[in-house]
């Protein structure tokens, strides 16, 4: 992201008003969790379609703050598409909501990022991608997803929906998050 000056992420390392004394753990299996859960909140919102959740992670720092993200595929009704998002929410909300993550960014004048520019972390796909185009969009710049560990951040829970992603994508997962 050449150019770029300000970084203000509004998904899982940021919204510092937030932070609050700790929710209780999340269910064991996210992988489990369904267009019940997190359905609503993915987008295209208001679109029919059946939502996978492919990974999480729930993290926390030392304020703390924690925050749970979702990376989840929707399946579009009657063909219409694929659309992978990167979703989050605070636990200790009042009301926890996922929500679509989203970066701020502003660069040098004579940049793309000038003055600034909302970056949506989500990626519509016409066909059904494979591993290939998915771990492409996963850059800062698209869906904004990282299978690491980002530095003042520890791990409460991660991993990787094996059985969602083999149905979602036709193919194994070929990353995981480092044990």
């Amino acid at each position: 992201m050449h150019g770029m000056q300000t970084l203000i992420t509004l998904s899982a390392v940021a919204m510092l008003c937030l932070a609050g004394p700790q929710a209780t753990p999340a269910p064991a299996d996210p992988c489990s969790w369904s267009a019940k859960e997190v359905g609503k909140q993915a987008p295209p919102y208001g679109v029919k379609g059946r939502v996978y959740v492919l990974a999480w992670k729930f993290i926390e720092d030392d304020r703390p703050l924690r925050v749970d993200s979702l990376l989840v595929l929707k399946v579009l009704a009657n063909n219409e598409g694929y659309h992978l998002a990167n979703l989050y929410r605070h636990p200790t909300d009042r009301k926890p909501e996922w929500k679509l993550s989203m970066t701020h960014v502003s660069g040098e004048e004579g940049t793309k990022y000038y003055p600034g520019l909302m970056l949506f972390h989500d990626k519509v796909f016409p066909e059904r991608p494979g591993n290939e185009e998915l771990y492409a969009s996963l850059s800062p710049e698209e869906v904004n997803w990282t299978f690491e560990l980002e530095e003042g951040w520890k791990c409460i829970s991660c991993g990787v929906c094996e059985k969602n992603w083999q149905e979602a994508i036709g193919e194994a997962p070929a990353r995981s998050f480092a044990q």
